[in-house]
């Protein structure tokens, strides 16, 4: 399934639950890029890589002076309901 497009999320922090949207984008030459974009800060997907369906990726923001690192990855499935693309198992 197509990644690319924008997916809306919300994300648990230590400091709460962030409402935050993932933005797949395809090159010029097809190579993917994304970058997820949130109240907390935007920052671009980092050594994004796909699989059969879904994504891994690493994610690197400032947050109150302090640099934070997450791991991000997830699968693409259609909704039962209304076949709608949505991801599943987001990480």
């Amino acid at each position: 399934m197509e990644l690319a497009g924008t997916w809306n999320l919300e994300v648990s922090t230590p400091f709460g639950k962030h409402p935050a949207t993932l933005v797949f984008e395809r090159g010029g030459d097809g190579s993917l890029n994304g970058r997820i974009d949130s109240r907390l800060g935007n920052a671009p997907l980092l050594n994004l890589s796909t699989n059969g369906g879904g994504f891994d990726a690493l994610v690197t923001m400032d947050f109150q002076g302090r640099g934070y690192e997450a791991a991000i990855g997830g699968l693409t499935l259609l909704s039962p309901e209304d076949g709608r693309p949505l991801l599943n198992n987001l990480t």
